[in-house]
């Protein structure tokens, strides 16, 4: 059975959805290009985390194309250990897992990657369409829609609210939202190795220097090695981690190096670079690196790891930007995105090197229905989840019913001015 469903002008067959405990259908036809429907259309995934239940309000796990924890089969999964059974959960499958739409980018002549063309289909605004299309057909006449996403997905999150502020979706959960837009209107570096390491060891800045004059490790390995280091070392440990980093590369310690780089899974992302996987990767880091270009010297002293590896990444389409073949308009505006009335929970951690804490100040006083808690925490919430409580609050904040001191609970986890 299919219904036809019009959005922006043209129309989408859509599988209807049999209301009886069982999903009948897991897909759904979407546009390649939401701009120009007439392009064609691909088999848009979406999955469920158990058997739907319309009593239950259902939130939306939402990914960005860097982000591979919502794929098919793994929706069990992410609701028995983040949401619970209280909520019906139903993860957004994104367009870069479409091998389809990544070959359709690739020339087949030479095999060289068209990055307009790239640019064009993996696009913010295309998942942030596709959302939407999932929104109000897969969950048409469901009441309770919420939106979940951490990150680049809490980053895409915002700017679905800048395309689509009237959606009547109720909750939103943000959690360690990227934002470079924010960013470079307050002038601030997410980055935060020259400021919590570098400026309180300066003969360290020294050592990094003639690390980089030497080129015996090349520059891009030793910004991605910092730049890993805050995912795999927990913060207690982070500083002396970074010292012992340096020292290493100082010794050209290749043995301990070429570790690190299985460890930190460098090797493994350098594959994933030579697959076409890679090129809505490469994309959506180019969202996230193009408002932040001259904010730093990239020839410079070594300062910030974390900038020039999301500037490595992104390479081809900053080239393309740079000679003007890439039209680029960031889609998250602040204005429009405080126009959304829907509950939104902002939860940022303090010493977190992606996103930046005071961008988060900035991104929940947007909002109308706002809450924001800020974790003495790093980006993946090491602290809150070693205890098990990340998941509770997810939970606390979708099902609290208006419990305004929902919250208090968790204060010691809440970071304080010293």
């Amino acid at each position: 059975m299919t219904k036809i469903v019009e959005m922006k002008k043209y129309l989408v067959v859509v599988p209807l959805l049999l209301f009886d405990g069982i999903v009948s259908a897991q897909s759904i036809q979407a546009p390649i290009d939401h701009r120009h429907p007439e392009k064609g259309s691909f088999d848009l995934q979406y999955e469920f985390g158990a058997p739907y239940n319309p009593n239950l309000p259902t939130v939306m796990v939402i990914a960005d194309a860097q982000q591979f924890y919502v794929v098919k089969g793994r929706l069990k999964k992410i609701q028995a250990q983040l949401f619970g059974d209280k909520m019906n959960v139903l993860g957004v499958i994104s367009r870069s897992n479409v091998s389809e739409l990544r070959q359709r980018v690739i020339n087949s002549k030479d095999s060289k990657v068209d990055w307009l063309s790239a640019y064009a289909i993996f696009q913010a605004f295309q998942y942030v369409s596709d959302i939407e299309l999932v929104r109000s057909t897969v969950l048409a006449g469901q009441k309770e829609v919420y939106l979940y996403g951490q990150s680049g997905g809490a980053f895409l999150i915002t700017e679905y609210l800048s395309a689509f502020p009237d959606s009547p979706v109720k909750k939103v959960f943000i959690g360690a939202s990227v934002n470079p837009v924010i960013e470079a209107r307050l002038g601030i570096v997410h980055d935060n190795f020259q400021r919590d390491f570098l400026a309180e060891n300066p003969e360290i800045s020294k050592k990094l220097d003639q690390v980089i004059a030497e080129n015996f490790f090349d520059r891009k390995l030793v910004a991605r090695l910092f730049q890993r280091q805050n995912f795999f070392v927990k913060l207690a440990d982070l500083h002396d981690a970074r010292l012992t980093l340096t020292d290493r590369l100082m010794d050209k310690d290749t043995i301990y190096i070429n570790g690190l780089k299985k460890s930190y899974q460098i090797d493994a992302l350098e594959e994933l670079a030579k697959s076409d996987f890679a090129i809505p990767i490469k994309v959506r880091i180019f969202e996230f690196i193009a408002p932040l270009l001259g904010s730093w010297a990239v020839d410079g002293p070594f300062r910030y790891p974390d900038l020039e590896n999301s500037r490595n990444t992104a390479y081809p389409l900053i080239e393309a930007f740079e000679k003007g073949g890439i039209n680029f308009s960031p889609l998250f505006k602040d204005k429009s995105a405080g126009n959304f009335k829907g509950e939104v929970f902002v939860l940022a951690g303090r010493h977190d090197h992606v996103a930046d804490y005071r961008s988060s100040i900035y991104l929940s006083a947007l909002f109308e229905n706002n809450h924001l808690f800020i974790a003495d925490d790093d980006h993946t919430f090491k602290s809150l989840k070693s205890d098990n409580n990340f998941a509770q609050i997810v939970q606390d904040f979708f099902l609290n019913n208006h419990d305004i001191n929902w919250i208090d609970k968790y204060s010691q986890y809440k970071w304080r001015e010293e």
